[in-house]
């Protein structure tokens, strides 16, 4: 595995501070550095015209953003002048929906706040989170160590940018926390199943060590786990969706009788959460991505208007 590359002209502003970044232009953007490029070159392609030329503030911020979380980097010093792709080399082939959770996983400092946002509306240990603003604002304020304001517009930069890469979806009900079946997938995909194996992205697993699987990913992709010590136990939401993929046939679980490190998945019914009501997993395969639409993530899904 490639070592870890951090950005040169890293910007000091706060992830969450991007209001204006989306997904899509982050995607379309990254994917059309294929060598070293100027910003010039890129304003031509993503700018948005004006009457005094191509418009280019939003593409600096877009490109600012993803120096933030490693994902370019400027030769020159200067990422409005020339940018180019690090960490490309890292897990071949994985798609950049998880690959931009993986680097701003690997953020130091306040700038850790973004993933650090998930895993503090999972700590409710509920599948859904009040989408009330203040509700939301109570719960970060309680569950993470960042001292600044988080603002409405912090919160919704991170619900909106989260929900087009597939990880939460907010709907009238409130911010679902399970995240879209391709981006599950490919977590499992990528994460190290077995002693001494570094993680690569790959086509299917065939008989992988669960926990290991899950705590590489709760470690370095999103939140998986309600509780870790003793027997680890998987968050409903997490749950939810595992239960899908296995209906479909795409995921297998198993809990042979001599395995060990094992761990739990709480019932369907959260009233009857307890250790005896538990499913018990050790090991599971996964065959390669459906092409469904269940498994694509959100940008990759083609909306029909009637």
């Amino acid at each position: 595995m490639s070592t870890y590359t951090r950005s040169q002209s890293k910007p000091d502003k706060l992830l969450t501070g991007y209001i204006s970044v989306r997904a899509p232009e982050l995607k379309h953007i990254y994917h059309s550095l294929q060598e070293t490029t100027s910003v010039s070159e890129v304003a031509k392609k993503f700018g948005r015209p004006s009457i005094k030329g191509v418009e280019r503030d939003h593409i600096e911020d877009t490109l600012r953003f993803l120096s933030a979380v490693d994902l370019v980097d400027s030769p020159t010093g200067d990422v409005t002048d020339t940018v180019e792709r690090i960490n490309d080399e890292l897990f071949d082939d994985l798609p950049f929906e998880a690959r931009l959770l993986y680097n701003c996983n690997q953020q130091e400092g306040r700038q850790s706040h973004f993933a650090g946002i998930y895993r503090a509306l999972m700590s409710a240990g509920t599948r859904v989170i009040d989408s009330d603003r203040d509700e939301v604002r109570t719960l970060l304020k309680r569950e993470t160590p960042f001292e600044f304001e988080w603002t409405d517009e912090k919160i919704n930069m991170w619900v909106t940018l989260c929900e087009q890469l597939g990880l939460i979806s907010e709907t009238d009900d409130g911010i679902l926390l399970s995240p879209c079946r391709a981006l599950l997938h490919d977590a499992l995909l990528v994460a190290p199943r077995q002693e001494d194996e570094t993680p690569s992205y790959s086509e299917s697993v065939e008989d992988g060590e669960f926990y290991r699987a899950l705590n590489w990913v709760n470690d370095n992709l999103f939140t998986v786990f309600q509780a870790r010590t003793g027997t680890p136990l998987v968050h409903p939401a997490i749950a939810d969706v595992l239960r899908n993929m296995e209906a479909d046939g795409v995921l297998t679980l198993s809990a042979p009788g001599d395995a060990r490190n094992e761990v739990k998945l709480p019932p369907t019914d959260l009233s009857k959460n307890v250790r005896g009501n538990r499913q018990s997993v050790t090991h599971f395969s996964l065959d390669s991505r459906p092409s469904e639409t269940a498994y694509q993530y959100p940008l990759d899904q083609v909306v029909i208007h009637k």
